[in-house]
């Protein structure tokens, strides 16, 4: 796994947006379930796979270790910019 810190986490996740909770943790860094994160985050990974799209599933799946080792936690300040 490669480490990744905020600023790659918001990265990853632009594209994949889904107006749920992978868009709340792009948006502001909030991981409010994180069963549920990680969980829409691997269906994520799972379509890109499916879709041959091997590294950029990767990525996604990096994030999901990200959001298993942070937990829950409120809006992050300053997000996008860390």
């Amino acid at each position: 796994m490669d480490i990744l810190n905020d600023a790659d986490v918001h990265t990853i996740l632009e594209p994949h947006q889904d107006g749920g909770l992978i868009s709340r943790l792009y948006e502001t860094g909030e991981i409010t379930d994180k069963e549920e994160t990680v969980q829409a985050l691997g269906r994520r990974a799972q379509n890109v796979l499916y879709g041959g799209d091997e590294h950029t599933a990767q990525r996604l799946l990096n994030v999901v270790e990200y959001v298993s080792v942070t937990g829950e936690r409120s809006p992050v300040p300053n997000w996008p910019n860390r």
